[in-house]
This record gives C-alpha cells, sequence and structure tokens, in this order.
C-alpha cells in the first residue's frame, strides 16, 4: 500500500523535518523527522517498507528502529487526514 497526500494537502521540507499543512481548515501538522523524510515520499508511489528502506540506506539507521516509529506516524498522518492510502 502507498502513501499520498490527501486532497488539498502541500507538504514541504524544512531543516528539523516535515511541514504538512491543509490551508482550506488552517490545519498544520509538523513532523520532526529531520532528514528521515521527505515530500516525495508521499507522492503515492512509495509503499511503507520502501521508504524504511530508503530511510535505512540514506541514514544507515536500522530497519528495525525505523519500523517501530514509522507506522505509528503513518497512522497519525492519516488519521488527522494529512496522507491517505486510497489510490486517486
Amino acid at each position: 500500500m502507498s502513501y499520498r497526500l490527501a486532497d488539498n494537502v502541500q507538504v514541504r521540507k524544512e531543516s528539523w523535518g516535515l511541514l504538512f499543512y491543509q490551508p482550506a481548515r488552517h490545519k498544520m501538522c509538523f513532523v520532526r523527522s529531520g532528514d528521515w523524510l521527505y515530500p516525495p515520499h508521499f507522492d503515492g508511489t512509495w509503499t511503507l517498507e520502501s521508504i524504511i528502506g530508503d530511510i535505512s540506506r540514506r541514514t544507515g539507521t536500522p530497519a528495525e528502529i525505523i519500523e517501530r516509529s514509522l507506522p505509528k506516524l503513518a497512522s497519525h498522518l492519516t488519521s488527522n487526514r494529512m496522507i491517505s492510502h486510497e489510490v486517486r
């Protein structure tokens, strides 16, 4: 299952991580991910497993550590309607 930005949500990279925002609802979500996550991870082509692999390869962080936190983050962003795993 791949993740994409929910409708009308934008994301940008900041020095501390990602900023998700939905202008129409005046809603923002700050994700302190450092260099782990990038906006393209939410373009609808990346699965959770491929994101974990990318982070591990780029940062040298063991996949097991990433697997403990990334699913929770994805669930949180989904419940806040910032990302979706539905196909457009």
